[in-house]
């Protein structure tokens, strides 16, 4: 665990790593609401408790709330609720970024990377850990983005220099035709700036997409890049770069559309949206859970069943 807690706060960093298989890492974050009152009593619902102490992880160092600080803002002014919330956030993006940038190098003709193994999957009691399950089986928001990350196809964009580059992994034995749609979205949806590519991902491959200078003329609050990528018989995926923490983006007014067929739920915003979620009790209700929305690009998910998906309801939090 690095001892600069500016380092483990940034998935950046793991671009920094060339190792062909990376062993063991993990990124620290708390449990959901629901299972900290298992394991505290109430008058210990404070992260200034001795209970609390007890149940956080020796290695977590402060790592959670400057976490929440860079990201997000000032974790001292946050309910217990939304400092649980946040730093499951937290933990998320670094999890899909850490697992992202690894991905992202399979084939890589200068650092080559074939694999990596999280700490953990699951926790042995309740804590503020490393799992991405916690003690009492409820999935926290980094196992949806872990999950995502860990997509048999993926399409991935990182730096590289003064460049994002948009790459497709494609672990299968199968070769696959796709279209990739990649360029600059504006936060508020008022304009993209798009190019589209129809390509064949061979079997067992990486593919170079698309390499794009990172513009100085577009205002870092107001821009991002986004891929999206499409094709017969793999779902359709996205990756999406910010070019500034999410406390920084111009703000905008969420406008969902949630249509439902089925137990299909398709969801849709005109503007960019964070960790769009369903409230699942952290249990396996939806195929995806606490996904970001580019402005204009519809996204499908799955519930375990029509009645829940007509019941469905996705708050913006």
């Amino acid at each position: 665990m690095h001892p600069d807690v500016q380092r483990r706060i940034r998935h950046e960093v793991v671009d920094e790593c060339r190792a062909r298989f990376v062993s063991e890492y993990g990124i620290i974050g708390p449990p959901r609401l629901d299972s900290v009152r298992e394991y505290l009593q109430p008058e210990e619902l404070s992260r200034d408790s001795v209970g609390w102490q007890i149940h956080t992880n020796t290695f977590e160092r402060g790592t959670v709330a400057e976490g929440i600080r860079y990201h997000y803002g000032d974790p001292d002014r946050l309910e217990l609720s939304d400092y649980l919330r946040y730093g499951q956030m937290f933990q998320a993006v670094l999890h899909g970024g850490a697992m992202e940038a690894l991905r992202f190098r399979k084939g890589d003709p200068d650092a080559e990377c074939w694999g990596a193994l999280i700490w953990s999957y699951n926790d042995c009691w309740g804590e503020t850990g490393w799992s991405v399950i916690d003690h009492y089986l409820r999935r926290k928001a980094s196992y949806y983005w872990l999950r995502r990350a860990c997509a048999p196809v993926k399409i991935i964009t990182r730096p590289r220099g003064d460049m994002l580059v948009t790459r497709i992994v494609n672990d299968t034995r199968r070769a696959f035709d796709a279209e990739v749609q990649h360029g600059w979205f504006r936060v508020d949806g008022a304009d993209r700036r798009l190019v589209t590519r129809a390509l064949t991902i061979p079997a067992n491959s990486m593919v170079e997409v698309a390499r794009v200078a990172i513009s100085q003329e577009l205002c870092p609050d107001k821009w991002l890049h986004g891929a999206v990528l499409t094709g017969d018989g793999i779902p359709a995926d996205q990756a999406i770069w910010l070019l500034a923490p999410f406390r920084m983006l111009a703000p905008t007014t969420p406008q969902l559309t949630v249509k439902r067929s089925g137990d299909n739920i398709t969801v849709s915003s005109p503007t960019y949206c964070h960790a769009v979620h369903a409230e699942d009790g952290g249990h396996a209700l939806f195929s995806d859970n606490y996904f970001d929305l580019l402005p204009g690009v519809p996204y499908c998910i799955r519930a375990s069943s029509p009645a829940i998906a007509l019941r469905t309801v996705m708050p913006i939090e």
